[in-house]
């Protein structure tokens, strides 16, 4: 196995380890993003259409907010399909009322593990990029109703969100472990000439 094939596989086995709370992080995401949408939304009702700003606040929000109910939606299944077992469930209801050849119309176990592991990977990647979608149009609302207030106030956020990002970046770098002897020496002899 080349060691791209290995990255890749060990990237899958992180994420069907860390399935259960990754799950439980999304859904805290994504519930989050709705509570600010529909606080967000409810103040600018009041307000009304008064500018261009506004509307394009309220549109944006009211956009997001489906988008966290995919999400949520998306998690929620993973994780019951995951604790429930609904592939082995399903098979036993069928076997128990008689269905014949039952077994032909489902995969062999280890099988279904597979397809399972998929799914869940499938699942998460989609609402990681529901989730993405979802902020942008979070923040382009609270941004564009902040400009309402002021132009200033919107850049405001747009750099307090720009600082923040990159201070997560900079704690997560500065959290990993150093670089061992042997990784090192490992990366000086892929970037020597002529090593593959």
């Amino acid at each position: 196995m080349n060691e791209e094939a290995a990255t890749f596989s060990g990237l899958r086995n992180l994420a069907e380890a860390t399935l259960p709370w990754l799950t439980d992080v999304g859904s805290w995401v994504f519930g989050g993003l709705t509570a600010v949408n529909l606080v967000i939304i409810s103040a600018l009702i009041t307000v009304g259409p008064v500018d261009a700003a506004i509307r394009a606040s309220t549109a944006a929000l009211a956009a997001a907010l489906p988008l966290n109910v995919a999400g949520i939606l998306l998690l929620r299944l993973i994780k019951d399909v995951n604790e429930v077992g609904l592939d082995d469930l399903s098979l036993r209801a069928f076997r128990d009322a008689g269905f014949p050849n039952i077994d032909a119309y489902f995969p062999s176990p280890l099988e279904r593990k597979s397809r399972h592991a998929r799914r869940a990977r499938v699942a998460l990647l989609y609402s990681l990029g529901i989730a993405a979608l979802s902020l942008a149009l979070t923040v382009t609302g609270m941004a564009a109703a902040l400009w309402h207030m002021g132009r200033w106030i919107a850049f405001v956020l747009l750099s307090a969100v720009i600082l923040s990002a990159a201070l997560v970046a900079v704690v997560i770098a500065q959290a990993l472990p150093p670089e061992s002897d042997a990784e090192k020496l490992l990366k000086l002899r892929h970037r020597a000439p002529g090593s593959k």
